[in-house]
């Protein structure tokens, strides 16, 4: 095929939300793969400016090892303005061991785990203890019957 020829190729006809979709799904699997898919498609070249994509976006390295956060610093700005979970325990995290700030340190993992407790609830009317715990080990008092 000739390069004055050329098609468009599905991505290039997709609409854009859809595309940013497709992105943030991908980035909330893994950074490297985000990394990845912008660099070498320009149809999907969506930033971090784009607030779905900056929430989602998973960023498990520097969970793993916050200390590496130093070099990310517009990164983990982009990332906070969004609300990301992930970047709010990091930024604690760095709080904490690193600039001995224990209020700040507070503030960002008491939003990282309001966060992670609203990921996990599957809904109100489910009990917690009643999921992890067989319901013959359960009290009566706290025992939902149909």
């Amino acid at each position: 095929m000739e390069p004055t020829n050329r098609s468009l190729t599905h991505l290039d006809t997709m609409p854009d939300d859809m595309l940013r979709l497709i992105i943030s799904k991908v980035g909330a699997a893994s950074s490297t793969d985000y990394c990845n898919a912008v660099l070498t498609c320009k149809s999907l070249n969506f930033g971090l400016d784009d607030p779905l994509i900056a929430k989602t976006l998973s960023i498990a390295p520097l969970v793993e090892r916050p200390y590496l956060a130093n070099g990310y610093e517009k990164m983990m700005e982009s990332l906070l303005a969004a609300n990301n979970l992930d970047a709010h325990y990091v930024k604690g995290m760095r709080e904490y061991f690193y600039f001995d700030n224990h209020f700040l340190r507070l503030h960002h993992l008491h939003l990282a785990s309001k966060g992670y407790e609203k990921m996990m609830m599957p809904s109100p009317s489910v009990n917690f203890v009643s999921i992890f715990l067989p319901f013959s080990i359960i009290p009566k008092a706290m025992r939902r019957t149909p």
